[in-house]
């Protein structure tokens, strides 16, 4: 123990090299050398008597302390005082400052405000000493300190405290500390009451009510252990102070064996506590099972209001009844709230949340009725969507909710009232496909892969009706000049139907669409056709000559519609035009040059001749007129100009 004189100046010490540590620290990149060199020798010294673990988060804090925003006075005292409970040990232990560490304390002037910190950390340091000086009954030290607390200007350290030895209360003469302290084991401040402590025993009253009131409001009944050692210690402190009340020097002693009447009463008081206690948890558990019976009813209002009566009443009785009674009630609670919003989502987490809940079948009715009463929605919306795809989206959504419902809950109203959603579906979209082909088809596409029991013969019909619905499509869009779209929705059905006896037809068709749509774009001109002889009756026979170097694809649409590929020539050269006049003039094919020919129906055809060479000439187009019993021939080159 250090001598009156020696403790406050080591302390003083310390709170110097604590203060300008903290300093230094605050000042993080910013500071100097010097600064940075005196963190280092501080943290040197005071690992003397500091474990590591508790240095590193006392620098920790520390920095978190002073590089926050808005920071002030006082976290720099706390982060002072927290380098102060470091250093003074080690001082107090007999090491020496090093004369490093002490050479880098020799710093100018901190200023006012710092120095104002210094010595409130000082001061309320000094005050802890005193304090527990005091504890010690040491006087000469207690004053020692209280003097440097109050010279650094704590606001508490103005006072000596003087013990005087307690004076004997003749108004309590008489009384036996025995029954005092067993009435006071009641915990209503009895034994006080029976000494005529009258003050004591309101005082007593008012902390346990407090407690017992920030017990209630601090869902006491979930760490019940704490609060029965909180009683036990508060109940076993008044009792124990009553009977010390109650000898000398504070009373008067008393002997002779314990008065009947006195003690049967203290006992008495003190078991009908108890029976109460025991009565209070008894009234907990019925009221839970009152709420408990109308949530199993299904009466969540009734369940609710009760589960709230037993949370406000019974925390005290240290039981699981408020515990359970919070949990059952988010089961009610939240059953509801997914009842009013009719979202599927809210009966799957309800289920989810409590699978062996109270109301789980309730759960899972409102779950079956919600998907449901989606996919209708969905049905509903998906037949007045005039977009294909957008239509078929919404039949995939409605019929992924029939299908949770009837997998899901087999045997209920909802599960049987699916086959009839799904019936209705699949006849309205091979309804619409004999009007609206061609929105119909993304829907019978999809509908025709649902594999759901009840959509079986659906499905069966959709894939059926698939066929006219493509082909009647691309009919219709060659109507409305949409050539990209007849084209895709005619390719569909060519390839998805090759035995389809329409299959001749569409492709006719499909090439009809592409002359058409070429034709509609900038084509250079065909030469007109030379007619060479004569042919069959009632046949035009047309030879077609390739005398370019690129593969030339011929489509004709009229009486028939066909194509024709004539592979190139490869002796065949690009011609320029000025030379081709001048050496060539107009002379086209000849021996070796690649030709084909064909047989067509007379009359007027649409032609259009290109390559699919990405360095070949532009696309041409023209008009076929082909008269019966005759023959054509119609030579292409490809030129430039020169």
């Amino acid at each position: 123990m250090p001598s009156p004189s020696e403790g406050p100046r080591l302390l003083s010490l310390a709170a110097t090299i604590a203060h300008q540590t903290i300093m230094a620290i605050e000042r993080g990149e910013a500071a100097t050398s010097t600064e940075g060199a005196l963190v280092v020798q501080v943290i040197a010294f005071v690992r003397h008597g500091a474990d590591l673990g508790v240095l590193d988060e006392v620098l920790i804090a520390t920095r978190d302390r002073l590089s926050r925003p808005g920071r002030g006075p006082a976290d720099r005292t706390r982060s002072t005082l927290d380098w102060i409970d470091l250093i003074y040990p080690v001082l107090l232990a007999g090491h020496p400052v090093p004369p490093r560490l002490d050479a880098l304390l020799a710093a100018p002037d901190p200023g006012t405000e710092a120095d104002a910190t210094r010595r409130e950390a000082l001061g309320e340091a000094a005050f802890r000493q005193m304090a527990a000086a005091q504890r010690r009954g040491d006087g000469e030290q207690e004053l020692a300190w209280q003097r440097l607390a109050h010279e650094n200007g704590h606001p508490l350290a103005v006072a000596v405290f003087v013990r005087r030895r307690p004076m004997v209360d003749l108004s309590v003469r008489g009384r036996d500390p025995r029954i005092a302290a067993l009435l006071n084991v009641s915990g209503v401040a009895a034994g006080y009451l029976y000494l005529g402590r009258w003050k004591r025993a309101v005082a007593a009253l008012v902390a346990t009510a407090l407690v017992l009131w920030f017990a209630a409001t601090h869902s006491a009944s979930q760490s019940p252990g704490l609060w029965i050692a909180v009683a036990v210690l508060g109940v076993g402190a008044t009792t124990f102070d009553a009977w010390r009340l109650a000898r000398p020097p504070h009373a008067m002693a008393v002997r002779g064996p314990l008065p009947r009447r006195p003690v049967v009463t203290a006992a008495t008081l003190v078991l009908l506590i108890f029976a109460g206690f025991l009565g209070y948890q008894a009234a907990g558990r019925s009221a839970l099972a009152d709420a408990r019976a109308a949530h199993a009813a299904g009466d969540c209002p009734a369940a609710l209001d009760r589960y709230a009566s037993v949370q406000a009443r019974y925390e005290l009785t240290l039981t699981s009844v408020t515990a359970d009674a919070r949990v059952d009630q988010r089961e009610c609670r939240d059953l509801l709230d997914a009842e009013s919003s009719s979202d599927p989502g809210w009966f799957d987490a309800q289920l989810d949340r409590y699978p062996a809940g109270l109301l789980v079948a309730r759960a899972r009715a409102g779950r079956a009725e919600a998907y449901l009463q989606r996919g209708k929605s969905y049905n509903k919306m998906a037949a007045e969507q005039a977009d294909g795809v957008d239509a078929a989206e919404l039949r995939r959504k409605a019929f992924a909710d029939f299908e949770k419902v009837v997998t899901g809950h087999p045997g209920t109203a909802q599960a049987a009232a699916v086959a009839s959603e799904l019936d209705t579906a699949y006849a309205s979209v091979i309804a619409e496909a004999q009007g609206q082909p061609c929105p119909a088809v993304a829907e019978l596409t999809y509908l025709g892969t649902v594999s759901l029991p009840q959509a079986k013969a659906g499905a069966a019909r959709a894939r059926a009706a698939r066929p006219d619905a493509l082909y009647n499509c691309g009919l219709k869009e060659i109507a409305g000049r949409e050539y990209d779209s007849a084209i895709g929705y005619l390719d569909r059905f060519i390839t998805d139907y090759p035995r389809d006896s329409r299959v001749a037809q569409a492709r006719q068709k499909r090439i009809a669409a592409e002359v058409a749509k070429v034709r509609a774009g900038a084509t250079g001109d065909i030469a007109p056709l030379e007619r060479t002889g004569d042919g069959p009756a009632g046949t035009a026979i047309v030879q077609v000559v390739n005398d370019s170097p690129y593969a030339l694809e011929i489509l004709y649409s009229g009486p028939v519609a066909g194509q024709l590929t004539v592979p190139a020539c490869p002796t065949c050269q690009v011609r320029t035009t000025a030379l081709m006049n001048r050496y060539f003039g107009t002379t086209c094919g000849g021996a070796g040059v690649p030709a084909k020919t064909i047989r067509l129906k007379p009359g007027n055809y649409q032609v259009v001749v290109r390559t699919s060479a990405s360095d070949g000439p532009r696309p041409y187009s023209g008009s076929w007129k082909l008269a019966g019993g005759a023959s054509y021939d119609n030579c292409y080159y490809a030129s430039r100009a020169f």
